[in-house]
C-alpha cells in the first residue's frame, strides 16, 4: 500500500456514485455523499481528490461468483480508465460484492425507517463506506 494519506472509495452506479473517504491514517471510512453520473462526474472527482488530499482511489468492482467480470464490471473498468486520465493518483478496484445488501442490513440494524432506507443515495454512500472499510481492514492486516 502506498504512503498513508486519504483514500477515496467509490461505489459506481449508472445513475450516481456513492463516495467515502478515509482518515489520513487509513483506519476509518466516512461517507462523503453521492454524485450524479454525467459529463461533470470526472471533473468533480478530480476536484475531490485535490480538495481532500486523496492519495489513492478504490472503486468497487462487482465480480461474478466465478471471479470473472460481468458487463457492469466492464463498464466500471472503462470508468476507471477515464478516471485515471484525469487524476494524479493511483486508481484500484476492490471487490464490492454484497455491499449494497450490507448497507441495507446496516440501516435495518440501526433502526432506520423504511422511507429513509429507500433513498438510493443513502444506500450508495453506505455501500462506498463498506467497500472502503473492507479495503482498509484488509490492508491493515498485512
Amino acid at each position: 500500500m502506498p504512503d498513508p494519506g486519504r483514500i477515496l472509495g467509490i461505489d459506481y452506479g449508472s445513475r450516481r456514485v456513492g463516495l467515502a473517504v478515509s482518515d489520513p491514517l487509513r483506519v476509518i471510512s466516512q461517507g462523503a455523499g453521492t454524485l450524479d453520473t454525467g459529463p461533470l462526474l470526472l471533473a468533480r472527482l478530480a476536484g475531490i481528490v485535490q480538495e481532500r488530499d486523496v492519495t489513492l482511489i478504490v472503486v468497487g468492482m462487482p465480480y461474478a461468483p466465478d471471479g470473472g467480470i460481468s458487463a457492469k464490471g466492464k463498464e466500471i473498468e472503462a470508468f476507471c480508465a477515464q478516471l485515471r486520465a484525469v487524476v494524479p493518483v493511483p486508481v484500484e478496484t476492490w471487490d464490492e460484492s454484497f455491499t449494497s445488501v450490507d448497507a441495507q442490513r446496516a440501516f435495518l440494524a440501526g433502526g432506520m425507517k423504511r422511507k429513509k432506507r429507500r433513498e438510493k443515495g443513502r444506500v450508495d454512500e453506505m455501500a462506498a463506506r463498506i467497500l472502503l472499510q473492507g479495503f482498509l481492514e484488509s490492508h491493515q492486516e498485512r
